[in-house]
């Protein structure tokens, strides 16, 4: 998620949490990095941990849960492990809880002032864990937004539409979404697929998807 300083705060608040806590985090286009504008960052962060912190944790059986456990025990160790990470490399500002016993619980985790090369910037976490990075103006955004290995989803939040062109050219990623969540491609509009090490640009649901479940013949024949 990458946000610019000319932005609706709340609906750049909303896209961040809802994008890194749906599924408990643990969805290939779940947005992991939020690379906010400096001049909007505090306000940002402010109304994303308010937002975090009204997220009920629990039961996903019950309509009233939003966000239920991560799959078993070993998903359980590896992002608890990236939460202790965060908390050496920025500052804590939600969640940050574990719990075992009845399940493998997580709570919605925050973790603010992130340096852009820090591990939760650039590994993979899968679990429901965001990390927020200041950028100092839309060209650092860009560089930030395409310094890592994956290149699955991104979106950006902004008003600016000079902003919003440059990302179509500059924003290295195979589904970019604009003023809203990057996660959630609608089957049959939005055809599925990453760059770099999150796949090679073929897209699931795209008119080339079936011809890569099908092998080539070539045949030649002297009469």
């Amino acid at each position: 998620m990458v946000i610019d300083k000319d932005v609706d705060t709340d609906l750049a608040a909303s896209s961040i949490v809802y994008s890194a806590f749906g599924f408990s985090g643990q969805k290939c286009s779940a947005g992991s990095r939020a690379v906010v504008h400096q001049d909007v960052y505090d306000e940002v962060l402010e109304k994303a941990v308010v937002l975090t912190k009204q997220l009920t944790v629990g039961n996903p059986v019950s309509a009233d849960t939003y966000m239920g456990p991560v799959i078993d025990q070993k998903a359980f160790e590896k992002i608890m492990s990236y939460i202790e990470i965060g908390k050496t490399e920025g500052r804590l500002a939600t969640g940050g809880e574990g719990n075992d016993s009845k399940g493998y619980f997580i709570q919605p985790t925050i973790i603010a002032d992130v340096d852009e090369k820090a591990r939760l910037m650039q590994e993979e976490i899968f679990g429901p864990v965001v990390a927020f990075c200041k950028a100092t103006d839309f060209d650092h955004m860009m560089e930030i937004a395409n310094n890592t290995d994956y290149g699955l989803t991104g979106a950006l939040v902004t008003n600016n539409r000079e902003h919003i062109e440059r990302a179509k050219q500059e924003f290295h990623v195979g589904n970019l979404y604009f003023n809203r969540g990057c996660t959630g491609a609608i089957v049959g509009y939005q055809p599925f697929g990453g760059f770099n090490m999150s796949g090679t640009d073929s897209k699931a649901g795209g008119p080339d998807y079936l011809i890569l479940h099908m092998q080539a013949k070539t045949t030649s024949e002297t009469l």
